[in-house]
């Protein structure tokens, strides 16, 4: 080996070292977040409280994988299906997340969240509405809109519904709630 190949070799190997580390500073991050996230889900549980479990649900991949039924309906362009929850949650496309105590959807904070986002104008914030379903379930309905500003945090008072919409329906399930259903309406124009 030359003395070229081993210094290449070294420094490929210092470059895998610091990924390895930078990957599990990531890891660790998220799983505290993941953490985090679960205890909040499981006060709500505790509570009895459905708007206070959506948020955490809406935020975090390990909530919503523990808290999914086996088999999530879809319903996208006027089309139903049941998807297994494994291919419902790696679509990795949840339709809202909430970001400094207001709800928006989840392809703006994917937007917002990416290298090169950031910029709060990539935000479309969204109402959610809290709902008794028949058979003891219980929806967040959703509807993404233009917003007066009011006082205090959020967007404000939802002056037009315009862009997506939908329903995300859950069912009680061992002292909580589980999805069993995502249902996403077509687009109203206007953004």
């Amino acid at each position: 080996m030359t003395r070229t190949e081993r210094s290449i070799g070294r420094l490929m190997a210092a470059a895998l070292a610091l990924l390895a580390s930078t990957a599990s500073a990531a890891d660790a991050a998220s799983d505290e977040s993941d953490r985090f996230h679960l205890a909040e889900a499981k006060g709500a549980c505790d509570a009895q409280d459905f708007p206070a479990f959506v948020w955490p649900f809406a935020n975090s991949g390990a909530v919503r994988e523990r808290h999914s039924a086996a088999s999530v309906r879809v319903t996208e362009g006027g089309r139903t299906r049941d998807v297994p929850a494994r291919a419902y949650l790696d679509r990795g496309d949840f339709p809202i997340a909430m970001i400094d105590y207001s709800y928006v959807t989840g392809t703006s904070i994917r937007a917002f969240e990416a290298p090169g986002g950031g910029d709060p104008a990539l935000l479309a914030y969204v109402e959610v509405d809290f709902r008794d379903a028949p058979g003891g379930r219980r929806r967040a309905d959703w509807t993404e809109g233009r917003f007066e500003p009011g006082e205090g945090d959020g967007p404000g008072t939802l002056i037009e519904r315009i862009g997506t919409s939908g329903s995300l329906v859950f069912e009680p399930a061992g002292g909580c709630w589980r999805l069993v259903e995502d249902i996403r309406n077509p687009a109203i124009p206007g953004r």
